[in-house]
């Protein structure tokens, strides 16, 4: 079972949750995104272009590892994967 743990205001598209589980065996960060996808539709334009690529404000990473270092959205997973997204944080002053 892939876990996604949803961080910021992203969970705003997920009903509030903030680890969501998908049982199936998805064998790619995408197949496992097409799945959470099935579930919280919304989320999808938030993290995702039109042409499915990642947007550059948000950071995926598998058991820890951004996704950016690896093959993006073609990186493989194994069915006991962690997938975290993380909106980008920027913004406010040094006081």
């Amino acid at each position: 079972m892939v876990t996604f743990n949803i961080a910021g205001f992203l969970a705003d598209f997920t009903n509030g949750r903030s680890e969501i589980p998908v049982n199936s065996s998805p064998l790619t960060v995408k197949d496992a995104l097409n799945e959470l996808w099935q579930l919280h539709v919304g989320l999808r334009d938030r993290v995702v272009n039109e042409q499915g690529e990642l947007r550059t404000h948000v950071n995926i990473f598998v058991d820890g590892e951004n996704v950016r270092r690896m093959q993006l959205l073609d990186t493989p997973i194994t069915d006991r994967a962690e997938i975290t997204i993380l909106p980008s944080v920027s913004g406010g002053s040094l006081s």
